[in-house]
């Protein structure tokens, strides 16, 4: 009887473990990167899934620490990496962002998420040599 149960248990275990392995949608990095302070903000928003998004309404908004939209409304899957999504966003100034992301996989699975991210002010902490 235990060994019944033991190979049930070793059984599921195993599902489980392929099912995890081959999840779709999962966000593997961001740029900018989650609570990042960025001082050289090239004024794209990147996003890397290790799935295939599909065409069907990606989506990435970024708000500044007001909740105002700052992005140009431009999310787009990169052509030639369905995996990778980017919006522009207008010049930010200082302060707190977070962008607001939903994507929906080839398989029909919906996955979002909110990233947080500063943009900090070098120039005042800039070190003048003479």
């Amino acid at each position: 009887m235990k060994r019944m149960v033991f190979k049930s248990l070793t059984a599921l275990l195993l599902s489980v473990l392929s099912l995890t392995g081959r999840a779709e949608g999962v966000l593997l990095k961001s740029d900018p990167k989650n609570n990042a302070e960025v001082s050289n903000f090239d004024g794209t928003v990147k996003l890397w899934f290790n799935g295939n998004v599909g065409q069907r309404s990606p989506s990435i908004v970024v708000v500044d620490g007001k909740g105002n939209r700052v992005d140009n409304g431009d999310t787009r899957l990169v052509l030639g990496e369905r995996h990778r999504l980017t919006a522009s966003t207008k010049p930010l100034l200082p302060g707190p962002y977070a962008t607001r992301y939903r994507v929906i996989t080839e398989d029909g699975l919906i996955v979002s998420g909110v990233l947080k991210f500063s943009i900090v002010d070098t120039a005042g902490t800039a070190e003048v040599k003479p």
